[in-house]
């Protein structure tokens, strides 16, 4: 099992977007991936249920002080109709009332979020995505410190590129309190909310590049797109907007693929391929 959490230090760059329609290529690709609504904001989960609003999530199992249970893990996870790919929502309105009310983030306790995630862990999927609170979050930061790979969307311009030292230190520092070991590992930075049609959009995107090591930033590209907006609108990936995959769809594609090499998804797969010798053949 591999784990990877969506981190950002602002809002609006296509993070919650990227986190679904990732999951579903992933699970299209025959993965079993359960995907975790760790924002406080909830937008994975409204963007693919309306039994998110009052669902027992995330949130419910780090502000319970009762020890999580795989088994209550178990009954929370909502399944789609999509199979491989499941779902773990942000939590119930009285959850949210009580981080809101827990000025001092003692919910987010390290070993309480290392606790409820191991429980997570143990649902036998073979990769856990995490969509993670925006910016400096104590949840953020234990969820940081207990995956093993980060991905990290930014939108080409001046703030990214400020941005950038904040999410690399955040990277030191989760890797730094887990000594001996190699993780968390930053799987790259996914330049989202593109824009082919502006020249100083495509100047940004060279400039970032051009700052970092070359495999740092992933080949991938998820612009501006009106499919997107519209998925996520109506409550759907944006491979299920029509009958036939989109071009915005296959961005997505391609993203699971660049990925599946960078979180080492192949080498967790210990499946041994099925021995036939009666295949059928495309024209006979």
């Amino acid at each position: 099992m591999s784990s990877l959490a969506l981190i950002s230090q602002k809002g609006g760059v296509g993070k919650t977007s990227i986190a679904v329609n990732l999951s579903y290529s992933l699970a299209k690709r025959g993965w079993r991936i359960l995907l975790v609504d760790a924002d406080l904001q909830g937008g994975v989960g409204f963007s693919l249920t309306e039994k998110a609003k009052d669902a027992v999530g995330y949130h419910d199992f780090l502000c319970d002080l009762e020890p999580v249970s795989e088994e209550a893990v178990s009954s929370a996870v909502l399944h789609t109709r999509l199979p491989g790919l499941s779902l773990l929502t942000r939590g119930s309105r009285r959850s949210l009332d009580a981080v809101l009310a827990d000025s001092d983030c003692n919910y987010a306790a390290p070993d309480r979020i290392a606790a409820v995630n191991e429980a997570i862990a143990a649902q036998g999927n073979d990769l856990v995505i995490f969509d993670a609170p925006t910016g400096v979050h104590p949840v953020s930061a234990g969820i940081s410190l207990w995956v093993d790979a980060l991905l990290v969307p930014q939108q080409p311009g001046p703030l990214c590129l400020r941005s950038l030292p904040q999410i690399l230190r955040m990277v030191a520092t989760a890797r730094g309190a887990n000594q001996g070991e190699d993780r968390p590992r930053l799987a790259g930075f996914l330049l989202s909310m593109t824009d082919a049609d502006d020249p100083s959009n495509l100047d940004d995107q060279r400039e970032f590049r051009d700052l970092l090591p070359t495999g740092l930033v992933l080949e991938t590209v998820v612009p501006i797109h009106r499919d997107i907006r519209e998925a996520s609108r109506i409550g759907v990936t944006v491979a299920m907007l029509r009958e036939r995959p989109s071009a915005s769809s296959l961005i997505f594609d391609q993203l699971a693929a660049e990925l599946e090499t960078r979180l080492n998804l192949y080498e967790e797969d210990d499946s041994t391929p099925p021995q036939r010798d009666d295949y059928a053949r495309l024209v006979d």
